[in-house]
């Protein structure tokens, strides 16, 4: 796996800029940046577009603000994640989403909205914390939480959950 922050002179959007240096604590603050996560054994590409971030050169953290990651496999979206902030910790390899999480998800067609999810990238886990609410073609569903697998794409809701179904397309409710 290569964790990437490009750089480049494309778009003002995916420039990486660096606002400022702390020398004393190692931070450094950027600006409309992209940072690439590419897990070459699955095919996949995790792509986080961001308004600003404050990096920890020696905690090795990011926290994003105003953030679409968006998730490619075999060079096809599959899923696309909005979130007020996202820290991404690199020595545990995890990217936490916070503050009113948006996913869609191209197939199956979901639309999901919950109050945080963590990804472990090497792992594929998926752990969604708070109130999910899950919107799809032909059913809608709450739940206490959610549970999931990326390598599977695989996701399962937990705790009290409360399913209904489209009644329109034939199915019970």
């Amino acid at each position: 796996m290569a964790i990437i922050l490009n750089e480049g002179a494309q778009v003002t959007l995916h420039r990486t800029t660096a606002a400022g240096h702390d020398d004393e604590g190692g931070n450094i603050r950027v600006t409309a940046g992209l940072l690439v996560a590419e897990i070459p054994e699955r095919g996949e590409s995790w792509s986080l577009r961001f308004a600003a971030s404050h990096y920890d050169t020696e905690k090795q953290i990011a926290i994003t603000k105003d953030g679409i990651c968006q998730v490619s496999r075999n060079k096809q979206v599959i899923t696309v994640f909005h979130a007020p902030t996202i820290v991404v910790r690199f020595k545990e390899r995890e990217m936490e989403m916070k503050g009113g999480v948006k996913i869609l998800a191209m197939l199956p067609r979901l639309k999901v909205r919950l109050e945080t999810l963590k990804w472990h990238w090497e792992t594929g886990q998926l752990i969604g914390g708070g109130k999910v609410k899950i919107e799809g073609e032909r059913f809608s569903a709450i739940a206490d939480g959610l549970e999931g697998d990326t390598t599977l794409q695989q996701i399962s809701l937990v705790g009290n959950i409360h399913l209904t179904w489209d009644t329109e397309s034939g199915d019970r409710k």
